[in-house]
């Protein structure tokens, strides 16, 4: 059967690599954000899967509502549209047009308890049309019970750590943990040492309620230091990845703060970071980081969205 596999727009090689690692299945990039494969069964990828939000069962791809023909649902059903892009009707409006076809064809409705969700997935153009097999989306973290207001997605967290090249036994650091999405993402992956560290006392106690949630909290050292101590909790380069959501200007966080905390930033990299070791920083907005950095090498750049949210991820490496 064909999968659709929904992940962060920008960040679908993790997907494909995940996809790989549980199924053994290959895969590609259908259009932005899907990925297409084919499978006998996806429990495991839906069990296990960090990176992907949903998945459903690919019936028909097309890019006009007319040309979508009804297959045959277990009733009662229900029809859900997700809309990304311009697109004339509204999602309520796709969802009452598609659900007519299949009224039409003898299946049943139920909005409440449906036993078979048809999912129209619109990005664009193109138009995806399947059976949802996560109406609860994989991104979703029960643990994630105390939420930073600039706190990122799980499922970049994810891939984010993935990028950084962290495995078992390796250290890996985020110096501005926030809720501590990122360091839980990464002890679900494999066990290391993993550090979360940020100046406020409220994002500590965050991380550390999210890490207990998690069942992770021992695999995690969660402390509460500003940046210009980092050097004081590492021997000289011994950290292998820094993975982190940098803090970036706005009207809360002058530039000329945002500078101070990014040269600090790079005197204690050159100090903790081992020679290879990676660090992928995230953020709307990289510019000043990018112009400020004269110790690392900068080996990949990548636009990322979630929804309408638009970021940037810069990869270095020393």
């Amino acid at each position: 059967m064909k999968y659709i596999a929904v992940c962060a727009k920008g960040l679908e090689d993790v997907t494909q690599q995940e996809i790989k690692e549980l199924l053994k299945a290959s895969s590609h990039i259908l259009i932005p954000g899907r990925v297409l494969f084919s499978a006998r069964s996806v429990k495991k990828l839906l069990e296990k899967s960090q990176s992907v939000m949903k998945v459903y069962e690919l019936k028909q791809q097309c890019h006009s509502l007319d040309e979508i023909k009804p297959f045959t649902v277990k009733s009662p059903f229900r029809v859900v549209c997700s809309r990304k892009g311009a697109y004339a009707l509204t999602s309520q409006e796709v969802e009452q047009t598609v659900g007519g076809l299949f009224y039409k064809k003898g299946a049943k409705v139920n909005l409440e308890e449906p036993k078979t969700v048809v999912l129209v997935d619109i990005v664009d153009d193109d138009i995806l049309v399947g059976v949802d097999l996560t109406p609860v989306p994989l991104s979703k973290r029960e643990y994630r019970v105390k939420m930073h207001n600039i706190s990122m997605n799980a499922c970049v967290a994810y891939a984010l750590v993935r990028l950084s090249s962290y495995k078992k036994g390796k250290i890996l650091v985020d110096p501005f943990c926030k809720d501590g999405v990122i360091v839980i993402e990464a002890a679900r992956f494999a066990k290391g040492k993993i550090f979360a560290h940020d100046d406020l006392f409220s994002n500590v106690k965050n991380t550390e309620i999210n890490a207990t949630l998690a069942h992770m909290r021992k695999e995690i050292t969660v402390s509460r230091i500003d940046i210009e101590w980092l050097d004081t909790k590492f021997q000289e380069g011994e950290v292998d990845c820094i993975v982190t959501a940098m803090p970036f200007p706005s009207r809360t966080m002058p530039e000329k703060i945002v500078r101070k905390i990014y040269k600090e930033f790079f005197y204690h990299l050159k100090y903790i970071l081992k020679k290879g070791g990676k660090v992928v920083c995230f953020a709307p907005i990289l510019d000043i980081l990018k112009e400020m950095n004269e110790l690392l090498e900068i080996i990949e750049e990548r636009d990322v969205s979630v929804g309408n949210a638009q970021y940037h991820v810069v990869l270095f490496k020393k």
